[in-house]
């Protein structure tokens, strides 16, 4: 009997060992979390979001124009005579405008951020690495020499930035802007209409009035952290920010400034977030897990029905493909 609990009391010694081993080798490597608490330095009182219950919403079905390419997967409805269509995986790019096919042979392989339009359907223009390529209807084409981040004016006028060595230059037709080259910009930077410009001055994201030059603050961020601003827009009185962070597995933060705070959400994901406008509510795909599209209500997100790849933001909203063919996100009930 003795003897027995002699060897009970060795394995319990050497048990024992064991854990004090393993506390000890754990307690040598740091404990490392690819996110803090808040994202957020300033202000000091934004609030994080949460994925809250799903959202009902309406669609439509969308039909392709005549000549449009086939294996379309990309489809931008601009005016009733006005028509994009591409196959994303090779870049294949077709503007149906006024009854005439123009093949566009150097448009951007992914058009989600470089290929912009005017409101009348008839100029299109796209950033390369020469700069601004501006496409008229009568396939004239121009380019402006080390342009970037196009946008067109409810007038159809051309806004765009020029790096000029030391500094920025962001031109629209009332007022030109000059910022140092330090600052940086995600692929809309034009917001409210052209009103304003949004930067990323390390760290400190700031909107530009470009009526008076003022800047006003939207959020601080850890620059280290979060160094690459992806996206931005406006939609009635907020302003929306994407950033990343581009590790093995890329980190996400969004941020929406609205008239009553600042609001956050983090993620990490393999795939490639859009953000967008659908009747007046933010959509943003590649959030949810699942792959559902979210919406933005009532201070929190919440996942709609639909899943989708790369979408188009069209005049009249989100449109993307299907296996039942394109829908148009037409209305969010919130």
């Amino acid at each position: 009997m003795k003897r027995w609990w002699w060897i009970g009391f060795g394995v319990m010694a050497i048990a024992i060992m064991i854990i004090a081993a393993i506390i000890h080798q754990n307690s040598m490597v740091p404990v490392t979390r690819w996110a803090t608490a808040n994202p957020l330095i300033r202000p000091q009182h934004s609030q994080a979001m949460s994925l809250a219950s799903p959202l009902e919403d309406q669609t439509e079905t969308i039909s392709l124009p005549p000549h449009h390419l086939d294996g379309t997967d990309w489809y931008l409805p601009i005016t009733q005579h006005s028509h994009i269509t591409y196959i994303l995986h090779d870049g294949q790019a077709r503007w149906i405008v006024n009854n005439h096919v123009l093949t566009l042979n150097n448009a951007p392989t992914d058009p989600v951020g470089q290929l912009i339009y005017a409101p009348n359907g008839q100029i299109l223009a796209w950033s390369t690495p020469q700069g601004l390529v501006v496409l008229h209807a009568n396939n004239t084409q121009t380019l402006i020499p080390h342009a970037l981040a196009g946008y067109f004016t409810s007038h159809n006028v051309l806004d765009y930035v020029i790096s000029m060595g030391s500094h920025l230059q962001v031109h629209t037709p009332d007022y030109t802007l000059s910022l140092p080259t330090t600052f940086t910009f995600g692929y809309h930077p034009f917001v409210f209409h052209a009103h304003a410009f949004i930067v990323d001055n390390q760290g400190h994201l700031e909107q530009y009035s470009l009526i008076t030059g003022h800047a006003v603050p939207i959020a601080t961020v850890r620059p280290a952290r979060w160094p690459d601003v992806i996206d931005s827009l406006s939609y009635s009185h907020n302003i929306v920010v994407l950033l990343k962070r581009p590790t093995a597995l890329p980190a996400y933060l969004l941020i929406v400034k609205t008239p009553h705070g600042v609001l956050w959400y983090r993620w990490q994901t393999g795939l490639k977030p859009q953000i967008g406008i659908s009747s007046g509510h933010l959509v943003i795909n590649n959030l949810d897990p699942s792959g559902q599209l979210v919406t933005l209500a009532h201070d929190n997100l919440h996942p709609l029905p639909q899943s989708t790849g790369l979408f188009s933001q069209s005049p009249r909203g989100i449109i993307f493909q299907t296996s039942q063919g394109f829908i148009l996100l037409s209305h969010i009930i919130s």
